[in-house]
């Protein structure tokens, strides 16, 4: 027995990725979920799962936690910029409650932190961005992130939490919740549409580039930070280090669904990013992580998962 986890967020896209593996790798597994993203279906019925916002975390939640994984967020960049109280209240206030808590009642276990490869904004082609690269904010969701961050590494130099940054990349696959309308984790949205023969809606030119990211290829980080000490006090970006325009990604999907849809082109929104291309350098060198499955392989994935769960 490795010992006992608790996943904040834990029966959403990532979360509940991340479980199946600390279950895999003989973690027993404690959920706080408040399922307003997640669903209890994610996870298998030997994962407790406490139902609540994790702002409302307790001693109980946490006290026998060797590792907390703090996955729990408001995890879309358009949404925080029309209503940035609430993702100042989900994602600011969340990962400070998770940490005093952590600080109060149980200081010695190891916290894995989500933050994101948005953190670092716009990357100029052809430049790669590595976890150096500075802090460039556009919305809310990029701000409160880097806060999570700073809180981090205060409450390490103030406290002595033990703590592991991750920047997962545009994470994709099985469990995206399409049923968001495309607030967040657009594609499987996108596959939605188009095996509905709608089109995709796309935001501007389609020539912003994104770095995708699979996944279970996204949840074997998380394990891996877990169990190597290295990793302690350090951050890591999680991408490929392959750049892919909307217009590419839309055709991708397209083809895959046989849709003769189309897309559809609408008013560029505020915030978005216009390219990132990043390297995990530094993840390969410390934890031993490679991404593993080729946007291709994983978006034929993901088509079968959302006909499948669409009962198609």
């Amino acid at each position: 027995m490795k010992g006992h986890s608790v996943v904040t967020g834990g029966a959403g896209f990532i979360g509940s990725h991340v479980v199946h593996q600390l279950l895999g790798k003989g973690y027993t597994v404690r959920v706080v979920d408040d399922l307003s993203a997640g669903r209890k279906s994610n996870l298998s019925p030997d994962v407790e799962l406490v139902v609540k916002d994790v702002r409302a975390l307790s001693k109980e939640d946490v006290a026998d936690a060797d590792l907390l994984v703090h996955c729990a967020a408001q995890v879309s960049t358009f949404k925080s910029v029309d209503y940035p109280e609430e993702d100042f209240a989900r994602n600011a206030e969340g990962t400070f409650r998770v940490l005093e808590i952590l600080r109060k009642h149980n200081p010695k276990a190891l916290l894995i932190y989500t933050s994101s490869r948005s953190v670092h904004g716009d990357i100029p082609a052809p430049q790669v961005a590595d976890e150096n690269w500075p802090y460039n904010p556009s919305t809310f969701y990029n701000v409160h992130k880097i806060y999570g961050e700073m809180l981090c590494k205060i409450y390490s130099q103030l406290y002595g939490i033990r703590y592991v940054i991750l920047r997962p990349s545009n994470v994709y696959g099985p469990r995206q919740p399409y049923w968001a309308g495309g607030w967040y984790n657009f594609i499987a949205y996108w596959f939605q549409l188009a095996i509905q023969g709608k089109p995709i809606p796309i935001y501007g030119t389609g020539e912003q580039v994104r770095d995708y990211t699979y996944v279970e290829d996204t949840a074997k980080a998380y394990i891996l930070a877990a169990e190597n000490p290295d990793a302690i006090g350090q951050t890591f970006l999680l991408p490929t280090g392959i750049g892919t325009t909307l217009n590419q990604l839309s055709k991708m999907i397209l083809d895959i669904t046989g849709s003769q849809a189309g897309s559809e082109y609408l008013p560029p929104r505020k915030g978005d990013i216009q390219r990132f291309v990043g390297s995990y350098k530094k993840a390969s060198e410390t934890l031993g992580w490679r991404p593993e499955i080729p946007l291709v392989e994983g978006l034929q994935r993901e088509y079968e998962w959302v006909k499948h769960d669409l009962k198609l």
